[in-house]
């Protein structure tokens, strides 16, 4: 099954982002970013281990980027959205982390291979998720580790979300904005599919949820996949 895809422009998302480049960095000390953050640190950075050179595909203002060059590795992050860019260069500090505009589509014209890559929260808003995570892939040696979140087609939090935005919208609110230019969703099993189709040998996919407290995880549809893969 093909991924959910509806009529928004990438174009839109990056201009969404780049409209919260500033302070996004801060999103992450409190409430869900922060908890994603800590799972992403505790669950899904053992996996990784990274040395070497890794490419953070869409790093926003790098959160991501210095975890992991904090974990050893010395990045390369990119993104579409030059006050993001800014934004990570600005927080790098002298963290082994480099930064620089380039879309998605761009990966494919790098130079040289990588140890390893992160691709968080990216290939939701993108046309062609599969061409972009082959591409992303065929900058990687082979063995090396690859993760990346995408949204959960069952997830109950954006079921909610959806039913509350036209609630808010009638009191002039624009509730959950970033639905408009996310267009993609997958199960499990579809997105294990596409990491294979990029030539990836999938090691883990883990729930995760901002809201919802870990031990209600088994029993709701969680909001976001993690998961781990392997250049074959």
């Amino acid at each position: 099954m093909e991924a959910t895809v509806s009529g928004a422009k990438v174009s839109d998302a990056i201009a969404y982002h780049e409209s919260l480049a500033t302070g996004w960095t801060d999103r992450y000390a409190s409430g869900g970013f922060k908890r994603r953050a800590a799972f992403f640190t505790d669950e899904v950075l053992p996996q990784l281990a990274p040395t070497g050179e890794w490419l953070d595909v869409g790093c926003g203002s790098g959160v991501f980027s210095r975890l992991l060059a904090g974990a050893g590795a010395r990045v390369l992050g990119l993104d579409g959205s030059q006050a993001m860019i800014d934004a990570a260069r600005a927080h790098s500090g002298k963290l082994a982390a480099r930064f620089e505009v380039r879309k998605v589509e761009d990966v494919a014209t790098l130079e040289g291979v990588f140890d390893g890559a992160i691709c968080l929260s990216v290939l939701e808003y993108l046309e062609r998720p599969e061409t972009a995570l082959a591409a992303i892939a065929s900058r990687l040696r082979p063995g090396a580790r690859l993760a990346l979140s995408a949204p959960n087609r069952g997830s109950t939090l954006r079921r909610a979300q959806r039913m509350l935005r036209p609630l808010a919208a009638a009191t002039g609110s624009k509730a959950f904005a970033y639905l408009d230019s996310s267009r993609n969703l997958w199960e499990r099993r579809e997105l294990q599919k596409l990491a294979e189709g990029a030539g990836l040998e999938v090691d883990s996919i883990l729930g995760f949820d901002p809201v919802a407290p870990r031990p209600l995880w088994p029993v709701i549809s969680p909001s976001l996949w993690f998961l781990v893969a392997r250049k074959r």
